[in-house]
């Protein structure tokens, strides 16, 4: 259950600014690189700095300069969009098939060469919201999008499915930040790591020793941001899996029953890696599958979960766009700036300037793509942005997903 695309991108960082450089060095550098993203970039080496490839190997890096020729074209120009001190520059590469692939670069400052590189997702230059529609409609399996202007007569700029069911993978920790606010669970407080609330990666909080105190507001952080899945599970425990459940309704969720029993990370785990205890809780009736779930005793490790999308619209979180949206509205009209503030540590994808804040979860694992963002134009105007890519035949192809969502992005952007 991650919540980062792992779509084309690469960041490695060695050495720090200095006045060994200039923004007009970062910028003849960029083009330099640009001239690499081929199907041939031979010589890319010359232009790095032997530190980076402590991160890297070259034919990592070339591949990923392969890939981005294949899926965005020739680059045709090369523009710097923000200068960020002597040896930094944020610029982006257009292409001969309309693509825009936005890249951060930095140099070492020792040697003047590169240190510090960032793929952002290829994106088409001139998208519609229709044409994202289209293109998520032309996908194999099942997608969904819903854009939104939200208030209290909100309004809909694009919708594909919206009001289907999808398994939405670690967007569903969403509504674990929702009923915390639902049952005024303070910030402050603290709880206690203990070796029973610990899942499998995505995150870090696994490998930390049991007892270690964390606040709520730290728990909820490394939730959202990291999608810290033991940072779940514990709050799960804490907020009460009832308690949850019973605000679903107020969150926005259209169908509750749905997410009934609210699982835990590390209960989707164990029952995707026994398939005998998984068909036996699917044919519980709701009532028994809570006492089933207390008594899983299938063992946790990583290499028995199977790496399968078959069966994500039977064990999984669902939920349709439409559900999303409403519950960032929640976030949008409750008032808490520290959710909001959480929400926005992780923005996803590349922003576009005309929104004053973004917050962003996203889900991905075999078989399941999500992503929603609530964004803000100015102090009051909000929006959202929710899609979801469902397939249980094959795994789905994250730079593709991606790539439709930066597009939405951008002409969510250009909305007026």
């Amino acid at each position: 259950m991650k919540c980062l695309p792992a779509f084309l991108c690469l960041f490695i960082f060695c050495g720090g600014a200095g006045a060994a450089g200039s923004p007009g060095k970062a910028e003849t550098a960029a083009r330099e690189l640009s001239l690499r993203v081929a199907e041939n970039p031979g010589g890319v080496e010359r232009l790095f700095d032997k530190k980076f490839f402590r991160g890297v190997s070259l034919a990592q890096l070339e591949e990923i300069l392969v890939s981005l020729r294949r899926e965005a074209g020739r680059v045709t120009g090369v523009r710097l969009e923000r200068a960020e001190g002597e040896l930094a520059g944020r610029f982006v590469y257009s292409t001969d098939a309309g693509y825009e692939i936005p890249v951060s670069l930095t140099l070492d400052p020792e040697t003047g060469l590169i240190g510090g590189l960032f793929f952002k997702v290829p994106y088409k230059k001139d998208a519609t919201l229709a044409g994202v529609e289209a293109g998520l409609a032309g996908l194999p399996g099942r997608a969904g999008l819903l854009a939104v202007r939200l208030g209290k007569e909100p309004q809909r700029l694009a919708g594909l499915n919206e009001k289907e069911y999808f398994a939405v993978g670690s967007v569903f920790k969403l509504y674990v930040l929702g009923a915390m606010l639902e049952e005024r669970v303070p910030w402050s407080r603290v709880f206690r790591l203990g070796s029973a609330d610990k899942s499998l990666p995505s995150g870090r909080l696994q490998e930390w020793p049991d007892g270690s105190p964390l606040t709520a507001h730290t728990l909820a952080a490394m939730m959202i941001s990291e999608s810290d899945n033991t940072a779940s599970d514990l709050l799960i425990s804490a907020v009460g899996r009832r308690n949850i459940e019973s605000r679903l309704a107020a969150l926005g969720h259209s169908d509750p029953a749905r997410l009934t029993p609210f699982l835990k990370t590390s209960e989707l785990f164990r029952l995707r890696s026994d398939t005998g205890a998984a068909v036996k809780y699917l044919n519980l009736p709701a009532g028994e599958k809570y006492a089933f779930l207390a008594g899983l005793e299938t063992p946790l490790a990583a290499e028995k979960v199977k790496r399968s999308p078959f069966g994500v619209d039977k064990l999984e979180w669902p939920a349709s766009p439409s559900d999303v949206c409403a519950l960032m509205q929640y976030f949008a009209a409750g008032g808490s700036d520290a959710a909001l503030d959480i929400l926005g540590l992780n923005k996803g994808l590349d922003i576009p300037p005309a929104f004053s804040y973004a917050g962003y979860k996203g889900g991905s694992e075999p078989g399941v793509l999500s992503a929603a963002w609530l964004l803000r134009r100015g102090e009051t105007d909000w929006y959202c942005l929710a899609g979801s890519w469902n397939s249980d035949k094959e795994d789905l192809d994250e730079g593709k997903f991606f790539g439709f969502m930066q597009s939405a992005l951008r002409a969510l952007g250009a909305v007026k």
